[in-house]
């Protein structure tokens, strides 16, 4: 249905904001940014150095020009989506409560298409730097996606985070992560705009007055504002949008582990032992995944029909469901 061709002008136009989603994504996208994993930080690291962070700096700022110039950088839509999700996740436990969200130096985000990482926490207490996750807010660009990370599986290879730091998982640790599984997740632009809605109502009126020092509410108003916000802060805690998201991965991590499994096996016949071995650390790390993963769907109320409908509905989650159908012919 969703094939890969040039986005038309209906889908640039599709793209622009509304007033509430121009508001969210100014209070939330500076937070985003700045929460990123600095790399100026690893400038004394062993094996990295001034030359070498200045060395990557400067190919993600000729990344970022050659993506201006074809003008295919990230919508604002996505950004925004990026940024709710980094809060989200967290503040109302969209992925459950031992899931933790960091945001990938801008090295990773534009070399390695990570625009954020998940640290689940396993029933042992044992935390797993789990998925590195593409998010996005566009229904054509998920065939090329996974294009690319087939191709990484069959080559035995993972995702890695080059510049990795996590306060929470080990505060002395700068350095490389690799063998990440990586996913695409996404939503497309009507829920967006339903979440930018709930989050100004839940908290992004309350921080433009602070910002703007307006005069004080009346008693009633701001008894008012408040109730606005505690039900707003409850529907964007219970949005069908995490259901959707944790179903993409799913159906992700499940097609891959088959292909890394079959793949095993077609190297195995092969007599090439080495790439077969690489395919079963592949192969494990997708199953253990997909086991934390299950683990939180579970944990998760089973969603109304009304937003079972929804999300089969949205058009990103429509384009991953057909693109995994087909991923042989990918």
């Amino acid at each position: 249905m969703f094939k890969e061709t040039p986005p038309s002008s209906k889908a640039i136009n599709h793209d622009q904001l509304s007033e509430a989603e121009e508001k969210a994504f100014g209070l939330l996208q500076n937070k985003y940014e700045k929460s990123a994993i600095d790399m100026a930080k690893f400038e004394k690291v062993p094996g990295y150095g001034e030359a070498r962070v200045k060395r990557d700096k400067e190919r993600v700022e000729k990344k970022k020009r050659e993506i201006e110039e074809l003008g295919t950088g990230p919508t604002k839509k996505a950004q925004l989506l990026e940024a709710l999700l980094t809060e989200q996740i967290e503040l109302s436990e969209w992925f459950g409560g031992n899931t933790f969200t960091i945001v990938p130096a801008e090295f990773v985000q534009f070399v390695h298409g990570v625009d954020l990482a998940l640290e689940i926490v396993d029933v042992n207490e044992t935390r797993h730097l789990a998925l590195g996750v593409d998010v996005t807010s566009s229904a054509i660009s998920i065939r090329k996606k996974l294009k690319i990370i087939k191709e990484h599986i069959a080559n035995g290879t993972l995702t890695a985070m080059e510049y990795f730091h996590s306060e929470d998982h080990n505060p002395d640790f700068y350095g490389t992560m690799g063998n990440i599984p990586q996913v695409v997740i996404g939503t497309d632009g009507k829920t967006i705009k339903e979440l930018g809605e709930l989050w100004m109502s839940a908290y992004g009126l309350s921080k433009l007055r602070r910002n703007s020092k307006q005069p004080p509410l009346s008693p009633e108003s701001e008894e008012n504002q408040k109730r606005s916000a505690r039900e707003a802060k409850q529907n964007l805690a219970n949005h069908r949008v995490q259901i959707l998201m944790l179903e993409e991965i799913k159906m992700q991590l499940t097609v891959f582990y088959k292909f890394a499994l079959a793949k095993k096996e077609q190297y195995i016949a092969g007599d090439n032992k080495q790439l077969a071995e690489s395919l079963g650390v592949v192969a494990d790390k997708f199953k253990s995944s997909l086991n934390l993963i299950d683990f939180i769907l579970s944990s998760k109320k089973t969603p109304s029909i009304d937003d079972v409908f929804k999300n089969q509905e949205d058009f990103v989650f429509q384009s991953l469901t057909e693109a995994l159908n087909d991923f042989d012919n990918l």
